[in-house]
């Protein structure tokens, strides 16, 4: 979908809507513009400027378009390819938008003395990796990755610590809870998930979002490609470990 776009000519809110459509093309037949405004938090005039570098004539017509590709994707039975959306996750890093958002979360991670990497499930695993490699970086890292991990009782202050919490939605209620906790205790928090919008990003001080394409198993096992959090954890703990050596 969208074959020909250049995703360099799309501002930040334009790549939104763009982001929101490739992961949700059937929800958005459905929806009036004004709809698609809200839920992408963009105004019309946004979605109207997207159809325009599409050289389409109006919201109606991008409708008809994404018809039209679900209708030949139906047809031709494709195979997953993840190409496509890693193509976009690595156009998006090159912005310079997200290059400041990687600058403050080194800023933030600097500034501590203890990081945490929080997941369960698959972002468990990746937790566990992140702090592996920081730890490989130099910093003093750890993974915490048993939801039922009892609660901090004791009147802790975590002030010099940071807390990497990794969700695919931001919406795990053990995660939210964990993220509570934390942040009680003065902990900073940092949300890696797949949307910047998510309860998650609520609680923390920093998002860092790498909207792909959510794909599930038809008994809900959650098959959204890490990669691009992968990425993420490895060139913040590079960063980290070229400001520590050039001290």
């Amino acid at each position: 979908m969208f074959h020909n776009i250049d995703l360099k000519t799309l501002s930040e809110l334009e790549l939104d809507v763009y982001n929101y459509i490739i992961s949700h093309p059937k929800t958005v037949q459905g929806q009036t513009i004004r709809d698609l405004a809200q839920v992408t938090h963009v105004s019309t005039a946004t979605i109207n400027r997207f159809c325009q570098k599409l050289n389409l004539s109006g919201f109606p017509e991008l409708k008809y378009m994404i018809r039209d590709e679900l209708n030949t994707e139906q047809r031709t039975f494709p195979t997953y390819d993840i190409s496509t959306p890693l193509t976009d996750f690595f156009t998006k890093v090159s912005r310079d938008e997200f290059e400041q958002q990687i600058n403050r979360w080194l800023e933030i991670i600097l500034s501590a003395r203890t990081l945490v990497y929080v997941g369960i499930g698959s972002s468990g695993c990746l937790a566990e990796y992140g702090a592996r490699f920081m730890g490989n970086a130099g910093g003093y890292a750890f993974a915490q990755t048993d939801p039922f991990q009892p609660q901090i009782l004791q009147d802790y202050d975590l002030s010099d610590t940071v807390v990497m919490i990794l969700s695919v939605s931001g919406e795990t209620d053990r995660m939210l809870m964990r993220a509570g906790e934390y942040k009680r205790h003065n902990a900073k928090i940092v949300a890696i998930t797949n949307h910047e919008k998510s309860p998650l990003s609520k609680v923390a001080d920093l998002t860092i979002s790498y909207y792909m394409p959510e794909r599930n198993t038809d008994d809900h096992v959650n098959m959204t490609t890490q990669i691009p959090v992968v990425y993420l954890l490895e060139t913040i703990a590079q960063r980290f470990s070229e400001q520590i050596r050039t001290k």
